[in-house]
């Protein structure tokens, strides 16, 4: 290449010579262990924070269930009333006198008055399909929604056929539970935790070992248990369960009540049937 286009092309950056690539590959022997080094380090943290989510000692992880059908002994009801005006003052008047009725409809079949809860209200404005009489065109809307504990059932059919006799009651659903609910829910949960280290217990033996004591319980599954363990105490379960639409009035004979555990047991040493078998060998 001639002189002036060399010195051309190194200015351009496109040539290197002779001193330059002596360079280079000075640079690239003396960042090549150090990028080792680097990538071993991070290949070592990696390792070590996987071998961190298990414990460093043998171990078995089984799971126990536990479900029963109990009848149940009491019933919420869930609804909501309305009243609608081009008064705001109006419609909340008119919300008062519905509101006054539904209260001697739920006493008259034997609801207490401390087992209605119909604080929760709305309000907003509508348009009308027509002007009213005044030629205005939108419309105040109140609303009230009922939460109401039954516990007498045998009352419970007649109520919610006069509750749907009733105008202005809508979005009628009830949801049903049992008054001994964390009786039942300790008992299960018991039933549920013999179960999972009855089934350590056969899975230990099954490869010739005891089951040691457990160092690990959660209700989730083994994948899901970090997650699990890190939650409040009752987190995300309602008092009562989600409400049903009304499809009868009669109430279920039985309704369902499941605890499930996972547990992770320390693995033991040889079981007695093969550490005699051993003892036999010999």
């Amino acid at each position: 290449m001639p002189v002036r286009s060399r010195r051309e092309g190194r200015q351009a950056g496109r040539v290197m010579d002779a001193h330059a690539i002596h360079v280079a590959a000075q640079v690239r022997r003396r960042l090549l262990p150090i990028l080792v080094a680097a990538a071993g380090c991070a290949a070592m943290v990696a390792s070590a924070a996987s071998a961190a989510d298990l414990p460093a000692h043998p171990f078995v992880s089984t799971t126990g269930k536990a479900q029963i059908w109990v009848a149940p002994d009491i019933a919420a009801l869930y609804f909501d009333t309305g009243a609608q005006d081009g008064s705001a003052e109006q419609a909340a008047a008119s919300l008062d006198e519905l509101s006054t009725a539904i209260a001697a409809l739920l006493a008259e079949h034997g609801v207490a008055g401390n087992d209605i809860d119909g604080s929760e209200l709305a309000k907003k404005t509508v348009a009308l399909s027509k002007p009213a009489a005044d030629g205005g065109t939108s419309a105040y809307l109140l609303t009230r929604h009922y939460r109401v504990q039954v516990r007498d059932l045998g009352r419970l059919p007649g109520l919610v056929a006069a509750l749907l006799a009733r105008d202005h009651v809508d979005s009628l659903s009830a949801s049903f539970e049992r008054t001994d609910k964390d009786s039942i829910d300790r008992e299960l949960m018991g039933q549920a935790a013999a179960d999972a280290r009855a089934n350590g217990t056969l899975l230990a033996e099954a490869f010739g070992r005891k089951l040691g004591p457990a160092v690990a319980i959660a209700r989730a599954p083994l994948d899901k248990m970090g997650q699990a363990l890190l939650e409040p105490p009752g987190a995300g379960r309602p008092t009562l369960p989600a409400a049903q639409g009304i499809k009868a009035y009669s109430v279920p004979p039985a309704i369902p009540f499941a605890q499930s555990v996972t547990a992770v047991f320390k693995l033991g040493g040889p079981s007695a049937d093969t550490a005699a078998a051993r003892k036999s060998s010999r």
